[in-house]
């Protein structure tokens, strides 16, 4: 029998219960889902929740449906898209992004001052001098800042870093543009974010993986104190 756990939303507490019954495997891949009624009943919620609930598995690829039949189980259970617990229409965990950040980055980094070459110099290079132009609003600015570090992910030649990147930039688009106007509203302007990046893309270019990831973390923790947010050391 189906039964809810408690996060925060009844969407979010019919897509646990889901995916609970699915790891413990009592429902198991290719097999058909309850119907919508039996869901709503057993789960004590409105179709309309469970209809919700039953979009979301579909376009997070745990379900499918098949005409005609209903729902079903699919081939990959665990879904094929990537979604942060709780994010659904609220407000993420900034503190928790920028530690998440802070592992991921640092090692991006570090890689990156291994394997660039002069086309990740280049782009990063553009990057930085359009945060700096002062001609640039802050739109511009915080687009050429996910720029600048979506070169860096480039550089590790990884594709997973770069799709990593995107995914947590479209989280954190808002958070960029709160930090450049934050910085734009104190004396120096983003004269400091300006210097930290400057030292990052100098020591990728020096192939210096262990300054690159030291300029990383204390970037990313500027940054999140930008944002009145303090980070956790690292060990």
């Amino acid at each position: 029998m189906l039964q809810l756990q408690r996060p925060d939303t009844l969407v979010d507490r019919v897509v646990s219960a889901i995916r609970a019954e699915i790891d413990a495997g009592r429902l198991a891949a290719e097999s058909r889902l309850p119907t919508e009624q039996q869901l709503a009943e057993q789960l004590n919620v409105s179709r309309s929740v469970v209809r919700e609930a039953v979009a979301q598995l579909k376009a997070d690829g745990v379900l499918i449906a098949k005409r005609g039949l209903g729902s079903y189980i699919s081939q990959t259970p665990n879904g094929t898209v990537f979604r942060l617990p709780g994010s659904n229409g609220r407000t993420p965990d900034l503190a928790q992004m920028f530690e998440m950040r802070l592992w991921t980055e640092t090692q991006a980094a570090a890689i990156a001052a291994r394997r660039r070459d002069e086309h990740d110099l280049a782009r990063m290079a553009e990057a930085l001098q359009a945060m700096q132009d002062p001609h640039n609003d802050i739109a511009s600015a915080a687009a050429a800042d996910v720029a600048f570090h979506r070169a860096i992910a480039e550089a590790s030649k990884n594709d997973y870093f770069v799709a990593f990147h995107d995914f947590l930039g479209g989280q954190l688009a808002s958070a960029r543009r709160s930090a450049w106007e934050n910085s734009a509203a104190q004396a120096g302007g983003s004269a400091d974010a300006n210097r930290e990046h400057q030292a990052l893309y100098q020591a990728i270019a020096d192939g210096d993986r262990h300054g690159a990831a030291a300029c990383v973390e204390a970037h990313l923790r500027a940054s999140a104190k930008r944002l009145a947010l303090d980070l956790p050391a690292l060990d």
